[in-house]
């Protein structure tokens, strides 16, 4: 069993590493802002001058915007043809059971 007095101990330390991780996570962050800073100031022409996380954020972003025009063209193809939608709607769900419950008689 465990004491009062030990489990106290145990608690600071608990509490002493989290609070270091949180030192360690902040200069983290003020490295990565330097770092960021430091790339986009280099000057530039493009995404050949954009450093490190500045260019992963900058294609995220691209793909993000690609993703939600692919999903505007779906939902537009949905409204224009909604019998057809539906029904490929339910043929893939019935493939899908078809393949659920094959794999669960194996």
């Amino acid at each position: 069993m465990m004491t009062e007095k030990a489990h106290d101990k145990n608690m600071e330390a608990l509490h002493a590493g989290i609070a270091r991780s949180q030192a360690e996570i902040a200069e983290l962050a003020a490295n990565l802002k330097k770092l960021a800073r430091h790339a986009a100031g280099n000057g530039g022409n493009g995404d050949a001058d954009i450093g490190g996380w500045l260019g992963f954020q900058h294609k995220l972003d691209e793909a993000s915007a690609r993703g939600k025009q692919v999903a505007q063209g779906v939902a537009d193809e949905i409204i224009r043809h909604p019998l057809l939608s539906g029904a490929a709607a339910f043929g893939l769900g019935f493939v899908f059971a078809r393949l659920l419950f094959r794999r669960g008689n194996a």
